[in-house]
């Protein structure tokens, strides 16, 4: 083997023994980025289904953190599953209990089965009619658990954030 192709396979190796995956996940509304034990639901508050963020938003639309297919949009409209190229998949939750709504106060174009970019609009939502109606309208992002991938996660948490481009959580595989 010549000295050039063998330097090639050590760089090959080597790249593989460090190979580490990085995915960013931005803000999915305008308002303020918490630690997920900050939201008002021990499912959520307590990791039960995964690590997450959640949002405080100062506005009605919640956009995509991350590139990918929607593999379930939620019959109330109030929930977003989408699975990255990587096979990571990510719960947007609109609200508290919201699903007692039914899909009143929800509004997107979006199914199941949609290829979504970041930043992308997911739904839009009327905030007085869901706090009108007695629930929180807190937005929960939630990196589900996948007992196949060791993950590291970093949440940003910041006072004013721009939906789909602060980011608010970074995830090393």
């Amino acid at each position: 083997m010549s000295d050039e192709k063998m330097k090639d396979s050590e760089i090959e190796i080597g790249e593989m023994k460090n190979s580490q995956h990085k995915i960013e996940l931005c803000a999915v509304s305008d308002g303020e980025v918490l630690s997920i034990e900050n939201v008002p639901d021990k499912v959520f508050a307590q990791k039960m289904i995964g690590e997450g963020f959640a949002i405080k938003p100062v506005s009605e639309t919640v956009v995509a953190p991350i590139s990918g297919k929607l593999i379930e949009v939620a019959d109330a409209k109030h929930a977003y599953y989408i699975e990255t190229e990587e096979g990571i998949k990510i719960l947007i939750h609109v609200g508290i209990n919201t699903l007692l709504l039914n899909g009143e106060g929800f509004s997107t174009k979006l199914e199941k089965g949609d290829r979504v970019e970041s930043g992308e609009t997911l739904v839009e939502f009327d905030e007085e009619l869901i706090v009108k109606k007695g629930y929180n309208p807190i937005i929960s992002v939630i990196v589900l658990d996948d007992q196949d991938i060791q993950m590291n996660q970093t949440v940003f948490p910041s006072k004013e954030v721009i939906a789909g481009e602060t980011i608010a959580m970074e995830l090393n595989f």
